[in-house]
């Protein structure tokens, strides 16, 4: 009960007002990562993801999009991988936000079935200007509220962080450079960890 009662305490004490008018974020991400598994058998494999992301913003609400995919690899495994996310959030203040929603990340093995974490989470985002309205520091926690792994069938847990840096840029466009590390944990010992770097270029409407 004590993240529900911190949630409603922060909302309840919400500060500056935001504006009401619709306002848009688009962007493309690329990403190299490592992904580590851990099971009846450990594997280490690397690659580059290509993808997007969409927010929506009205007000103190928040709709985010994420979604990636592309081929992680050593010397003798190759995975495609697909990851994606969507949260609503809420702005108590304007430099933080407090969101719930789905989180899933699946490798694709020809001739075998996928293989799916999936979770639902809640996430807290932070903003701190480090030069106002040009540079910014973004750090975002999750935590998985539940969680399923497909193969083999078991109940997951998980949580990650990201810490990053965004910089207003001409034209309406920002630039994120961001350092992700998440872990899922399944019973028998099954655990993957992920760690990577992001680099986001987005247009603000």
């Amino acid at each position: 009960m004590k993240p529900l009662v911190t949630i409603a305490v922060l909302i309840a004490c919400a500060g500056q007002p935001l504006s009401a008018q619709w306002r848009f974020e688009a962007g493309l991400a690329g990403a190299r990562e490592i992904v580590n598994l851990r099971g009846n058998t450990s594997a280490r494999l690397t690659g580059s993801l290509l993808g997007g992301e969409v927010v929506v913003m009205r007000g103190h609400l928040t709709g985010r999009l994420r979604y990636a995919q592309g081929r992680v690899s050593n010397d003798s495994v190759s995975r495609d991988l697909a990851a994606g996310e969507a949260s609503l959030g809420y702005a108590p203040v304007s430099w933080l936000e407090i969101g719930v929603g789905p989180q899933a990340r699946t490798f694709i093995a020809s001739g075998l079935s996928d293989r799916r974490w999936l979770f639902w989470t809640g996430r807290v985002r932070a903003r701190g200007a480090i030069f106002p309205d040009r540079l910014a520091s973004v750090v975002e926690v999750w935590q998985g509220l539940s969680g399923r792994l497909n193969r083999p069938e078991a109940s997951a847990s998980g949580g990650g962080v990201e810490l990053g840096l965004e910089a207003r840029l001409p034209r309406n466009l920002t630039g994120r450079l961001s350092y992700r590390v998440e872990q899922g944990r399944a019973s028998g010992g099954i655990k993957e960890t992920v760690e990577g770097f992001t680099l986001t270029v987005a247009l603000r409407h």
